[in-house]
């Protein structure tokens, strides 16, 4: 891609769309979308199904999606369609946090060109892993990995944490702390005995694990080491993952990811953190600048709180 193509596109976030399962449950908040091609919508999330011919730029609301169908409504009528043949009538303003190619489809077979950390981008939908982009004006378009985005500036601080957010290592109380080495004997306690032993490391919003991290990305380094590719490192898709049972406040356990909605914008899941037990949460801190431990039982958590994930049953 030429310099000017670059400029014009300057990248990206993930918030991929949408969130949540397949045909079943809603949004938190439906999301306008048009068609970007004449294709079929199907009576289930299955081309085997039955299905009708659909027009380009048809306008429909997004209820929900999974395994690349997004569950539609139109007229009081619900279908099913691929999700890379709808695109949001209100662009989503994102932000590249790592440099990343732009390619021509989602397939990355024919390259664009680059755009580097900082750059800002206009999501308009979701192929698989990648992220369908364009600049401002919709004359640029192309797709990027969904990894390489953020809701939020490189170097801006979204959080507001609480008086009660920089613990000390050692203010972890001893019936919290975990002395599990090995995931075989138990994926929570292995998780958290890693998170606790990153208390202190750096916070980037260019995060390079296990040197630095930001929030996703410390949610990401612990729990795919206890297992591997159980969440993607971004906090939209972690909070977004419904293969994972969403947990009220009320009943988290030990070794819950906890989500919170701390950005104004259409998606409730801008930070992540790994739950203690206790009222209390690791995670990685923009305002602290480092991995801290904060209270979930008042404050600023308790008041962003959105819900939970267990991504471990043990």
């Amino acid at each position: 891609m030429s310099k000017r193509v670059t400029r014009s596109l300057r990248t990206a976030l993930l918030l991929m769309l949408v969130a949540l399962l397949a045909g079943t449950s809603a949004l938190a908040d439906s999301i306008a979308v048009k068609l970007n091609a004449t294709t079929k919508v199907y009576q289930a999330a299955d081309a085997s199904s039955r299905s009708i011919k659909v027009p380009k730029n048809l306008k429909l609301t997004l209820k929900g999606y999974s395994d690349g169908w997004g569950q539609v409504a139109y007229k009081g009528h619900i279908g099913y369609i691929r999700l890379k043949y709808l695109d949001r009538v209100n662009p989503m303003k994102a932000y590249v946090t790592e440099s990343a190619v732009v390619w021509r489809d989602a397939g990355g077979t024919k390259k664009l060109g680059t755009v580097s950390v900082g750059a800002v981008v206009y999501v308009v939908g979701v192929d698989g892993n990648f992220v369908r982009i364009r600049n401002k004006s919709g004359s640029r378009k192309g797709y990027i990995k969904a990894g390489a985005l953020s809701a939020t500036r490189v170097g801006e601080e979204p959080l507001e944490d609480s008086d009660d957010g920089d613990i000390s290592a050692e203010a972890i109380p001893e019936s919290l702390r975990s002395t599990t080495t090995s995931p075989s004997v138990s994926k929570v306690e292995y998780a958290i005995y890693l998170a606790q032993n990153l208390m202190g490391a750096p916070y980037s919003a260019t995060a390079s694990p296990p040197k630095t991290f930001d929030c996703a990305k410390f949610c990401y380094y612990c729990y795919t080491r206890a297992q591997s590719g159980v969440i993607q490192n971004t906090s939209y898709t972690q909070g977004y993952d419904e293969q994972y049972a969403k947990i009220g406040y009320d009943d988290l356990k030990r070794g819950d990811m906890v989500c919170f909605d701390t950005v104004a914008d259409d998606d409730a899941c801008d930070h992540t953190g790994i739950y203690l037990g206790g009222g209390y949460f690791i995670h990685a801190s923009s305002a602290a600048k480092k991995v801290i431990l904060s209270s979930l039982s008042s404050g600023y958590y308790k008041r962003t709180f959105s819900w939970g994930r267990r991504i471990f049953e043990d």
